[in-house]
């Protein structure tokens, strides 16, 4: 949350403190690592949240959602099984208005796009490919800390090392500096 909280200018943050703050993870088919990475960042947001004193959390605290898309997804295909057993594995539950087992994949529209505060590719292709085809939200775009390997077709052991990868980008993109 701090570096997302840093990405807006001190006299907007005042105006807009409760104001909730919309992230996008972007990967290609969006079935195995952008949906995880939502997973991740709403469970991180929810737990960060929790922590916090209710008169900062209600008064000062934005509320972070986060969201998955795919540059070249199949509309409707199911987030994979390995993925969701890493995320269960791991012990990240899914929030009741985004649960990861009912994920279905879809691309990225335009906008959508325009609808986030922040859109993060887990690669760098990603990223460059978010530049091209939003040109006009490039102060919006951005990517992991390190890139992200497709886990697609890998084994349990494959998607839990993808997921260790993502959890600690999360952490660094969007909560660094926060009681973790």
């Amino acid at each position: 949350m701090t570096e997302l909280l840093q990405k807006t200018s001190h006299a907007s943050l005042s105006e807009e403190t409760n104001r909730t703050r919309r992230v996008c993870f972007v990967c290609t088919g969006n079935t195995c690592r952008s949906p995880m990475a939502e997973a991740v960042a709403n469970a991180l947001a929810q737990e960060w949240r929790t922590h916090l004193p209710e008169a900062v959390r209600d008064a000062v605290a934005p509320t972070l959602e986060a969201y998955s898309a795919g540059l070249y997804a199949v509309a409707g295909d199911p987030i994979a099984q390995n993925a969701v057993t890493a995320l269960e594995r791991a012990g990240i539950a899914p929030i009741p208005s985004r649960d990861y087992h009912t994920h279905t994949a879809h691309t990225l529209t335009a906008e959508e796009a325009e609808s986030y505060d922040l859109l993060i590719g887990l690669g760098g292709g990603h990223t460059m490919e978010l530049m091209m085809r939003f040109p006009q939200l490039a102060n919006r775009i951005t990517c992991m800390p390190k890139p992200i390997a497709d886990p697609f077709g890998g084994d349990e052991t494959t998607y839990e090392a993808c997921l260790a990868e993502i959890i600690a980008g999360v952490r660094e993109l969007l909560f660094a500096g926060d009681a973790q």
